[in-house]
């Protein structure tokens, strides 16, 4: 008896999961296609095929559906950098084939909808509200991508800057993508901001010494 209690629990349980995932889904995929304002629940509930009851048991305001959406976006956006990685091994220079990587990732459907979904928060303050609650971990879940794109320049001390430098010029060069695309225009920035982030890191490794050595390279400690 109490095994098939258990049973049905757990068949319940997985039903609930799976509902749950299909209006997610659902979401995420009218956003990347129709974007934020077309992301209605009556659309959302109609792709997922859902009743009205179950996708507000699941989620009961728009802003709280638009809002889990985020982690899902993020995965993708990963997804996209580490196939955008892949399909630049050819590049020698982890500079510009981690520049290269990150523009391919961001100028994907799914980044851009993540970054309509910020600027409709501007006037929304519910879903401004929710967005808040997911803000830091998929600031740093994209930080730990950033860092596995740029690989073992990570222990340079020029990466922290040159990476929070490089995440903005690439946003604004997606978004600038969404009115004008001009590839030829696009790859000489590019090629610009690598020789930038290049240079960066080049003044920080003739100006740094490491805090525990002295100007003759012997360590204070010693």
């Amino acid at each position: 008896m109490a095994a098939k209690a258990r049973s049905g629990l757990s068949l319940r349980a997985s039903q609930h999961e799976a509902t749950h995932r299909r209006i997610l889904d659902a979401a995420v995929a009218s956003l990347v296609e129709a974007g934020t304002a077309a992301t209605t629940t009556v659309a959302v509930q109609n792709r997922a095929g859902v009743s009205r009851g179950a996708l507000l048991h699941h989620f009961p305001t728009h802003a709280e559906l638009l809002a889990a959406t985020v982690d899902e976006l993020v995965r993708r956006n990963e997804g996209a950098a580490r196939d955008a990685l892949a399909a630049h091994t050819d590049i020698v220079d982890p500079i510009d084939r981690a520049t290269r990587a990150l523009a391919d990732a961001f100028a994907q459907p799914a980044y851009l909808a993540e970054l309509e979904l910020w600027a409709v928060a501007r006037t929304d303050q519910q879903l401004r509200a929710g967005l808040r609650a997911v803000e830091s971990r998929a600031r740093r879940d994209l930080e730990r991508v950033v860092g596995d794109l740029f690989g073992s320049l990570r222990e340079h001390p020029a990466y922290a800057t040159a990476a929070a430098l490089t995440i903005e010029f690439v946003r604004g060069l997606a978004l600038a993508g969404v009115l004008r695309s001009n590839r030829a225009h696009r790859n000489r920035l590019l090629e610009e901001w690598v020789r930038v982030v290049r240079f960066l890191f080049d003044q920080k490794s003739a100006a740094w010494i490491s805090p525990s050595t002295s100007k003759t390279g012997k360590a204070i400690n010693d």
